[in-house]
Protein backbone atom coordinates (compact mmCIF):
# COMPACT_ATOMS: atom_id res chain seq x y z
CA UNK A 1 0.00 0.00 0.00
CA UNK A 2 1.03 3.46 -1.02
CA UNK A 3 1.37 5.96 1.93
CA UNK A 4 3.20 8.43 0.45
CA UNK A 5 2.03 11.52 -1.43
CA UNK A 6 2.12 11.12 -4.92
CA UNK A 7 3.46 14.26 -7.46
CA UNK A 8 1.64 14.29 -10.55
CA UNK A 9 5.29 15.66 -11.58
CA UNK A 10 8.85 15.37 -9.73
CA UNK A 11 11.76 17.40 -10.45
CA UNK A 12 15.19 15.73 -9.71
CA UNK A 13 17.60 18.82 -9.29
CA UNK A 14 16.80 22.20 -9.24
CA UNK A 15 19.11 24.42 -11.36
CA UNK A 16 17.92 26.69 -14.44
CA UNK A 17 16.06 23.78 -16.29
CA UNK A 18 13.69 22.47 -13.74
CA UNK A 19 13.93 26.28 -12.69
CA UNK A 20 12.45 27.42 -16.02
CA UNK A 21 10.15 24.74 -15.53
CA UNK A 22 8.47 25.84 -12.72
CA UNK A 23 8.33 29.13 -13.96
CA UNK A 24 6.63 27.92 -17.18
CA UNK A 25 4.49 26.23 -15.07
CA UNK A 26 3.15 28.87 -12.68
CA UNK A 27 2.49 30.52 -15.49
CA UNK A 28 -0.05 27.92 -17.00
CA UNK A 29 -1.99 28.26 -13.12
CA UNK A 30 -0.28 24.04 -12.48
CA UNK A 31 2.21 25.67 -9.54
CA UNK A 32 0.86 23.07 -7.81
CA UNK A 33 1.89 19.87 -10.27
CA UNK A 34 5.27 20.31 -9.57
CA UNK A 35 7.59 19.39 -6.76
CA UNK A 36 11.34 19.73 -6.57
CA UNK A 37 14.39 17.94 -5.41
CA UNK A 38 17.94 19.08 -5.19
CA UNK A 39 21.28 17.92 -3.38
CA UNK A 40 22.32 21.62 -2.85
CA UNK A 41 21.26 23.02 0.61
CA UNK A 42 19.80 26.24 -1.35
CA UNK A 43 19.36 26.90 -4.85
CA UNK A 44 23.25 27.54 -7.03
CA UNK A 45 24.50 28.18 -10.65
CA UNK A 46 27.52 27.66 -11.71
CA UNK A 47 28.83 28.28 -8.26
CA UNK A 48 32.53 26.94 -8.56
CA UNK A 49 33.04 28.82 -11.81
CA UNK A 50 32.07 32.41 -9.93
CA UNK A 51 35.19 34.09 -11.50
CA UNK A 52 36.01 37.67 -11.61
CA UNK A 53 35.39 38.85 -15.33
CA UNK A 54 33.55 35.51 -16.27
CA UNK A 55 30.64 36.35 -18.57
CA UNK A 56 27.49 34.47 -19.44
CA UNK A 57 28.50 34.05 -23.07
CA UNK A 58 24.58 34.16 -23.69
CA UNK A 59 22.08 37.20 -24.57
CA UNK A 60 20.32 38.02 -21.14
CA UNK A 61 16.96 38.46 -22.64
CA UNK A 62 16.91 34.91 -23.43
CA UNK A 63 16.16 34.11 -20.05
CA UNK A 64 13.41 31.50 -18.20
CA UNK A 65 10.86 33.37 -19.56
CA UNK A 66 11.50 36.33 -21.82
CA UNK A 67 11.24 34.16 -25.37
CA UNK A 68 7.62 32.98 -23.97
CA UNK A 69 6.16 35.98 -21.94
CA UNK A 70 7.28 38.91 -21.75
CA UNK A 71 5.32 40.19 -19.24
CA UNK A 72 6.82 37.60 -16.75
CA UNK A 73 7.74 38.60 -13.15
CA UNK A 74 10.86 36.36 -13.94
CA UNK A 75 12.66 38.00 -16.85
CA UNK A 76 16.14 39.35 -15.98
CA UNK A 77 14.78 42.55 -16.84
CA UNK A 78 12.20 42.13 -13.78
CA UNK A 79 15.16 41.11 -11.83
CA UNK A 80 17.54 44.19 -12.46
CA UNK A 81 14.14 46.56 -11.63
CA UNK A 82 13.38 44.83 -8.53
CA UNK A 83 17.32 45.60 -7.73
CA UNK A 84 16.95 49.05 -8.59
CA UNK A 85 19.71 48.43 -11.39
CA UNK A 86 17.81 48.50 -14.40
CA UNK A 87 19.53 52.13 -15.44
CA UNK A 88 23.18 51.27 -14.13
CA UNK A 89 23.21 47.86 -15.85
CA UNK A 90 21.96 49.82 -18.97
CA UNK A 91 25.06 52.15 -18.49
CA UNK A 92 27.07 49.54 -18.79
CA UNK A 93 25.82 48.61 -22.43
CA UNK A 94 28.18 45.26 -21.96
CA UNK A 95 27.23 42.65 -24.32
CA UNK A 96 27.05 39.89 -21.79
CA UNK A 97 25.99 40.22 -18.12
CA UNK A 98 28.74 39.01 -15.51
CA UNK A 99 27.89 35.05 -14.61
CA UNK A 100 27.91 36.28 -10.75
CA UNK A 101 24.77 38.87 -11.80
CA UNK A 102 22.88 36.71 -13.95
CA UNK A 103 23.61 33.62 -11.09
CA UNK A 104 22.06 36.31 -8.47
CA UNK A 105 18.65 36.72 -11.20
CA UNK A 106 18.27 32.60 -11.08
CA UNK A 107 18.54 32.45 -7.27
CA UNK A 108 16.02 35.40 -7.03
CA UNK A 109 13.75 33.64 -9.70
CA UNK A 110 14.20 30.50 -7.18
CA UNK A 111 13.36 31.85 -4.71
CA UNK A 112 9.77 32.24 -5.29
CA UNK A 113 9.56 28.77 -6.02
CA UNK A 114 11.12 27.82 -2.41
CA UNK A 115 7.83 25.95 -1.10
CA UNK A 116 8.28 23.76 -4.22
CA UNK A 117 11.41 22.28 -3.76
CA UNK A 118 13.39 20.17 -0.54
CA UNK A 119 17.16 21.19 -0.99
CA UNK A 120 19.39 19.11 0.88
CA UNK A 121 17.95 15.80 -1.35
CA UNK A 122 20.13 14.00 -3.41
CA UNK A 123 18.36 11.66 -5.38
CA UNK A 124 20.21 8.04 -5.42
CA UNK A 125 17.78 5.47 -6.89
CA UNK A 126 14.62 5.50 -9.77
CA UNK A 127 12.81 2.48 -10.32
CA UNK A 128 9.05 1.91 -10.56
CA UNK A 129 6.70 0.76 -7.77
CA UNK A 130 2.67 0.25 -7.60
CA UNK A 131 0.16 2.34 -6.21
CA UNK A 132 -2.99 1.66 -4.16
CA UNK A 133 -4.82 1.47 -8.03
CA UNK A 134 -2.73 -1.20 -9.00
CA UNK A 135 -0.95 1.82 -11.31
CA UNK A 136 2.76 2.28 -12.18
CA UNK A 137 4.66 5.01 -10.39
CA UNK A 138 8.12 6.45 -10.37
CA UNK A 139 9.96 6.11 -6.70
CA UNK A 140 12.68 8.14 -6.09
CA UNK A 141 15.02 7.76 -3.44
CA UNK A 142 17.15 9.69 -1.55
CA UNK A 143 20.73 9.14 -0.24
CA UNK A 144 19.34 10.06 3.44
CA UNK A 145 16.54 7.42 3.13
CA UNK A 146 13.67 9.89 1.60
CA UNK A 147 11.11 8.53 -0.73
CA UNK A 148 9.37 10.80 -3.41
CA UNK A 149 6.16 9.19 -5.90
CA UNK A 150 5.50 10.54 -8.52
CA UNK A 151 3.50 9.93 -12.41
CA UNK A 152 6.30 11.63 -14.02
CA UNK A 153 9.47 12.78 -13.37
CA UNK A 154 11.69 15.34 -14.68
CA UNK A 155 15.56 14.91 -15.01
CA UNK A 156 17.18 18.38 -14.71
CA UNK A 157 20.54 17.17 -12.83
CA UNK A 158 23.03 18.55 -15.60
CA UNK A 159 25.48 15.88 -17.27
CA UNK A 160 28.09 13.87 -15.62
CA UNK A 161 31.59 15.13 -16.03
CA UNK A 162 33.81 14.10 -18.28
CA UNK A 163 36.87 12.53 -16.54
CA UNK A 164 39.49 11.36 -19.31
CA UNK A 165 40.68 7.47 -18.10
CA UNK A 166 44.31 8.72 -17.02
CA UNK A 167 42.80 10.64 -14.41
CA UNK A 168 39.60 8.67 -13.39
CA UNK A 169 41.60 6.26 -10.13
CA UNK A 170 43.64 9.40 -9.08
CA UNK A 171 40.83 12.23 -8.21
CA UNK A 172 41.26 13.74 -4.79
CA UNK A 173 42.09 17.15 -3.03
CA UNK A 174 44.79 18.18 -5.67
CA UNK A 175 43.49 16.40 -8.65
CA UNK A 176 39.72 17.30 -9.57
CA UNK A 177 37.29 18.55 -12.56
CA UNK A 178 36.84 22.23 -13.16
CA UNK A 179 33.19 21.96 -11.66
CA UNK A 180 34.95 21.86 -7.82
CA UNK A 181 37.75 24.69 -8.96
CA UNK A 182 36.87 27.36 -6.38
CA UNK A 183 35.67 24.91 -3.18
CA UNK A 184 39.21 22.87 -3.96
CA UNK A 185 41.83 25.75 -4.61
CA UNK A 186 40.61 27.01 -0.91
CA UNK A 187 42.89 24.14 -0.05
CA UNK A 188 45.51 25.60 -1.57
CA UNK A 189 45.28 29.03 -0.97
CA UNK A 190 48.45 30.01 1.56
CA UNK A 191 50.92 26.99 -0.44
CA UNK A 192 52.96 27.71 -3.26
CA UNK A 193 51.87 25.36 -6.19
CA UNK A 194 52.29 24.34 -9.76
CA UNK A 195 49.66 23.83 -11.80
CA UNK A 196 48.77 22.22 -14.72
CA UNK A 197 45.12 22.67 -16.37
CA UNK A 198 44.13 20.15 -18.93
CA UNK A 199 41.75 21.31 -21.51
CA UNK A 200 41.19 23.94 -24.22
CA UNK A 201 37.44 25.29 -23.55
CA UNK A 202 36.42 28.38 -22.29
CA UNK A 203 36.16 27.11 -18.67
CA UNK A 204 40.08 26.15 -19.29
CA UNK A 205 41.21 29.55 -20.25
CA UNK A 206 38.99 31.40 -17.66
CA UNK A 207 40.72 29.08 -14.37
CA UNK A 208 44.63 29.85 -16.20
CA UNK A 209 43.23 33.82 -16.12
CA UNK A 210 42.33 33.05 -12.61
CA UNK A 211 45.28 31.18 -11.28
CA UNK A 212 47.54 33.61 -12.37
CA UNK A 213 45.66 36.47 -10.37
CA UNK A 214 47.01 34.35 -7.38
CA UNK A 215 50.41 35.32 -5.73
CA UNK A 216 50.61 31.53 -4.47
CA UNK A 217 50.57 29.81 -7.79
CA UNK A 218 54.44 29.89 -9.35
CA UNK A 219 53.64 28.44 -12.80
CA UNK A 220 50.48 27.23 -14.61
CA UNK A 221 50.93 24.76 -17.78
CA UNK A 222 47.93 24.20 -19.97
CA UNK A 223 47.56 21.13 -21.56
CA UNK A 224 45.64 20.59 -24.59
CA UNK A 225 45.39 18.17 -27.83
CA UNK A 226 44.88 21.05 -30.87
CA UNK A 227 47.16 24.23 -31.41
CA UNK A 228 45.92 26.43 -29.06
CA UNK A 229 42.57 28.29 -27.37
CA UNK A 230 40.67 28.54 -30.64
CA UNK A 231 37.70 31.27 -31.02
CA UNK A 232 34.43 30.31 -30.33
CA UNK A 233 32.05 30.43 -33.41
CA UNK A 234 30.11 33.10 -33.01
CA UNK A 235 27.73 33.80 -36.49
CA UNK A 236 24.46 34.43 -36.01
CA UNK A 237 24.20 31.62 -38.63
CA UNK A 238 26.17 29.00 -37.02
CA UNK A 239 24.58 30.09 -33.50
CA UNK A 240 20.91 28.82 -35.30
CA UNK A 241 21.86 25.56 -33.66
CA UNK A 242 20.08 27.36 -30.28
CA UNK A 243 16.78 27.80 -32.07
CA UNK A 244 13.65 26.38 -31.98
CA UNK A 245 13.42 25.84 -35.68
CA UNK A 246 17.07 23.98 -35.30
CA UNK A 247 15.74 21.08 -32.75
CA UNK A 248 12.87 20.28 -34.97
CA UNK A 249 15.16 19.87 -37.68
CA UNK A 250 18.08 17.83 -35.80
CA UNK A 251 15.36 16.11 -33.89
CA UNK A 252 14.19 14.12 -36.99
CA UNK A 253 17.68 12.99 -38.50
CA UNK A 254 19.14 9.29 -38.79
CA UNK A 255 21.80 8.97 -35.70
CA UNK A 256 24.86 9.11 -37.81
CA UNK A 257 24.12 12.27 -39.32
CA UNK A 258 23.24 13.69 -35.75
CA UNK A 259 26.86 12.38 -34.73
CA UNK A 260 28.13 14.18 -37.85
CA UNK A 261 26.38 17.52 -37.53
CA UNK A 262 27.17 17.32 -33.80
CA UNK A 263 31.00 16.87 -34.99
CA UNK A 264 30.68 19.07 -37.61
CA UNK A 265 29.16 22.04 -35.64
CA UNK A 266 31.71 21.40 -32.37
CA UNK A 267 33.75 24.57 -32.74
CA UNK A 268 30.33 26.84 -32.09
CA UNK A 269 30.06 24.83 -27.78
CA UNK A 270 33.32 22.64 -27.48
CA UNK A 271 37.23 23.61 -27.20
CA UNK A 272 37.02 27.11 -27.90
CA UNK A 273 36.67 30.28 -26.52
CA UNK A 274 35.30 33.88 -26.74
CA UNK A 275 37.51 36.68 -28.08
CA UNK A 276 37.59 38.84 -24.87
CA UNK A 277 39.32 35.62 -22.91
CA UNK A 278 41.70 34.90 -25.58
CA UNK A 279 42.88 38.62 -25.90
CA UNK A 280 43.31 38.65 -22.34
CA UNK A 281 45.56 35.82 -22.28
CA UNK A 282 47.48 36.27 -25.13
CA UNK A 283 48.56 39.68 -23.54
CA UNK A 284 49.64 38.01 -20.66
CA UNK A 285 51.34 35.87 -22.57
CA UNK A 286 53.42 38.65 -23.89
CA UNK A 287 54.15 40.41 -21.04
CA UNK A 288 55.84 37.32 -19.69
CA UNK A 289 58.07 36.88 -22.79
CA UNK A 290 58.72 39.86 -22.79
CA UNK A 291 60.42 39.77 -19.04
CA UNK A 292 61.75 36.04 -19.70
CA UNK A 293 59.33 34.42 -17.29
CA UNK A 294 58.06 30.59 -17.42
CA UNK A 295 55.05 31.53 -15.28
CA UNK A 296 52.83 30.40 -18.30
CA UNK A 297 54.05 27.46 -20.13
CA UNK A 298 51.97 26.42 -23.24
CA UNK A 299 51.86 22.30 -23.66
CA UNK A 300 49.97 22.09 -27.36
CA UNK A 301 49.34 18.63 -29.47
CA UNK A 302 49.66 16.77 -25.79
CA UNK A 303 48.00 14.45 -24.32
CA UNK A 304 48.58 12.88 -20.60
CA UNK A 305 49.14 8.99 -21.10
CA UNK A 306 49.93 8.63 -17.56
CA UNK A 307 49.36 10.65 -13.78
CA UNK A 308 50.45 9.36 -10.58
CA UNK A 309 51.44 10.98 -7.84
CA UNK A 310 54.99 11.99 -7.33
CA UNK A 311 56.52 13.15 -3.82
CA UNK A 312 54.03 15.70 -2.70
CA UNK A 313 52.63 16.30 -6.18
CA UNK A 314 52.12 14.70 -9.75
CA UNK A 315 54.01 13.40 -12.34
CA UNK A 316 52.02 13.19 -15.85
CA UNK A 317 53.59 11.68 -19.01
CA UNK A 318 52.39 13.68 -22.07
CA UNK A 319 52.87 12.80 -25.42
CA UNK A 320 52.73 15.13 -28.46
CA UNK A 321 49.63 13.25 -30.65
CA UNK A 322 51.52 13.85 -33.96
CA UNK A 323 55.13 12.74 -33.30
CA UNK A 324 54.51 10.67 -30.81
CA UNK A 325 57.36 11.86 -28.49
CA UNK A 326 57.07 12.16 -24.54
CA UNK A 327 57.67 14.01 -22.00
CA UNK A 328 57.40 14.21 -17.88
CA UNK A 329 55.34 17.32 -16.28
CA UNK A 330 55.51 18.02 -12.81
CA UNK A 331 53.16 19.27 -10.98
CA UNK A 332 51.29 19.59 -7.76
CA UNK A 333 47.66 20.07 -8.89
CA UNK A 334 45.65 19.32 -11.35
CA UNK A 335 42.54 20.72 -13.04
CA UNK A 336 40.17 18.94 -15.67
CA UNK A 337 38.11 21.29 -17.40
CA UNK A 338 37.68 18.55 -20.07
CA UNK A 339 33.63 19.14 -20.61
CA UNK A 340 31.21 16.73 -19.84
CA UNK A 341 30.03 13.31 -21.22
CA UNK A 342 27.42 13.05 -23.81
CA UNK A 343 24.85 10.27 -24.16
CA UNK A 344 25.46 7.86 -27.12
CA UNK A 345 27.47 4.76 -28.27
CA UNK A 346 31.07 7.00 -29.13
CA UNK A 347 33.98 6.57 -26.63
CA UNK A 348 33.37 8.50 -23.28
CA UNK A 349 29.82 8.60 -23.65
CA UNK A 350 26.90 7.30 -21.27
CA UNK A 351 24.28 5.32 -22.68
CA UNK A 352 22.91 7.12 -20.66
CA UNK A 353 22.15 9.42 -17.28
CA UNK A 354 23.12 7.34 -14.31
CA UNK A 355 19.87 7.68 -12.37
CA UNK A 356 18.21 5.98 -14.74
CA UNK A 357 19.76 2.95 -14.33
CA UNK A 358 17.20 1.46 -11.94
CA UNK A 359 14.56 1.73 -15.17
CA UNK A 360 16.91 0.95 -18.00
CA UNK A 361 15.27 -2.79 -18.70
CA UNK A 362 11.80 -0.35 -19.86
CA UNK A 363 13.98 2.19 -21.62
CA UNK A 364 13.46 1.99 -25.50
CA UNK A 365 16.85 1.81 -27.08
CA UNK A 366 17.97 2.83 -30.66
CA UNK A 367 20.23 1.36 -32.71
CA UNK A 368 23.45 2.96 -31.00
CA UNK A 369 21.70 1.52 -27.28
CA UNK A 370 21.04 4.78 -26.18
CA UNK A 371 16.98 5.84 -24.98
CA UNK A 372 14.38 6.87 -27.71
CA UNK A 373 13.90 10.82 -26.79
CA UNK A 374 10.63 12.18 -28.08
CA UNK A 375 10.65 15.72 -29.46
CA UNK A 376 8.96 17.26 -26.64
CA UNK A 377 12.42 15.41 -24.70
CA UNK A 378 10.57 12.29 -23.11
CA UNK A 379 11.21 9.07 -23.06
CA UNK A 380 8.07 6.90 -22.77
CA UNK A 381 9.10 3.67 -20.93
CA UNK A 382 8.04 0.41 -22.71
CA UNK A 383 4.81 -0.80 -21.32
CA UNK A 384 3.94 -3.85 -19.43
CA UNK A 385 0.83 -6.11 -19.41
CA UNK A 386 -1.80 -4.87 -17.45
CA UNK A 387 -0.10 -1.25 -17.75
CA UNK A 388 -3.21 1.20 -17.85
CA UNK A 389 -0.94 4.06 -19.43
CA UNK A 390 2.75 4.59 -20.43
CA UNK A 391 5.04 6.08 -17.65
CA UNK A 392 7.14 9.27 -18.79
CA UNK A 393 10.02 10.72 -17.73
CA UNK A 394 11.59 13.96 -19.20
CA UNK A 395 15.39 14.69 -19.76
CA UNK A 396 15.52 18.08 -19.04
CA UNK A 397 18.45 19.62 -20.42
CA UNK A 398 19.89 16.22 -21.28
CA UNK A 399 19.65 16.13 -25.00
CA UNK A 400 21.77 17.19 -26.70
CA UNK A 401 22.37 13.80 -28.88
CA UNK A 402 18.94 13.87 -29.62
CA UNK A 403 18.00 17.01 -29.94
CA UNK A 404 21.50 19.29 -30.91
CA UNK A 405 23.68 21.50 -29.07
CA UNK A 406 21.18 23.84 -27.82
CA UNK A 407 20.35 21.34 -24.98
CA UNK A 408 24.27 21.47 -24.20
CA UNK A 409 23.60 23.42 -20.94
CA UNK A 410 22.77 26.46 -22.91
CA UNK A 411 20.64 29.08 -21.50
CA UNK A 412 19.51 30.22 -24.45
CA UNK A 413 16.70 27.32 -24.60
CA UNK A 414 15.57 27.37 -21.31
CA UNK A 415 12.10 29.14 -21.54
CA UNK A 416 11.36 27.44 -25.10
CA UNK A 417 12.63 24.13 -23.97
CA UNK A 418 10.22 24.57 -21.01
CA UNK A 419 7.41 25.43 -22.73
CA UNK A 420 7.81 22.25 -24.41
CA UNK A 421 8.01 19.61 -21.50
CA UNK A 422 4.94 21.83 -20.25
CA UNK A 423 2.91 21.44 -22.68
CA UNK A 424 3.98 17.40 -23.07
CA UNK A 425 2.85 17.29 -19.34
CA UNK A 426 -0.48 18.49 -19.01
CA UNK A 427 -1.42 16.63 -22.25
CA UNK A 428 -0.47 13.18 -20.37
CA UNK A 429 -0.90 13.80 -17.05
CA UNK A 430 -4.64 13.61 -16.93
CA UNK A 431 -4.56 12.24 -13.39
CA UNK A 432 -2.94 15.20 -11.88
CA UNK A 433 -4.97 18.01 -13.58
CA UNK A 434 -7.73 15.68 -11.81
CA UNK A 435 -6.41 15.95 -8.36
CA UNK A 436 -5.67 19.76 -9.00
CA UNK A 437 -9.03 20.33 -9.79
CA UNK A 438 -10.50 18.47 -6.37
CA UNK A 439 -8.24 20.41 -4.57
CA UNK A 440 -9.72 23.50 -6.07
CA UNK A 441 -6.24 24.84 -7.16
CA UNK A 442 -6.62 24.45 -10.88
CA UNK A 443 -7.94 27.39 -13.05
Amino acid sequence: MTTHEIHPVLGVGFGPANLSLAVALEERGRTGLAHFIERSAGFQWQQEQLLPGADIQNNPFRDLAMQRNPDSPHTFVKYLAAQGDLTGYLHLNAKFPLRREYSSYLAWVAEAFRDQVDYGRSAAHLSLVEGDDGSELFCVETDDGGRYLARSVSVGTGRSPRIPYVFQKGLGESVFHSTRYLTSMEHFKDKPIRVAVVGASQSAIEIILDLLGRPNVRQVTAVHRSIGFRLKDTSPYSRQVFLPEFVDYFHSLPSAKKRRLRNELRSINYAACDQDVIDRLVGVQREYDLTGSDRLVMKPFREAVISRPHGQGHRMVLRDINHLTEEILDTDVVILATGFRDFGGEPGDEPYHPLLEGIAHRLPLDEDGTPVVARDYSIELKTEAGTSRPLKVYLNGLCEASHGMGDAGALAMLSVRATDIVDSILRHDTRGREELLAAGTAP
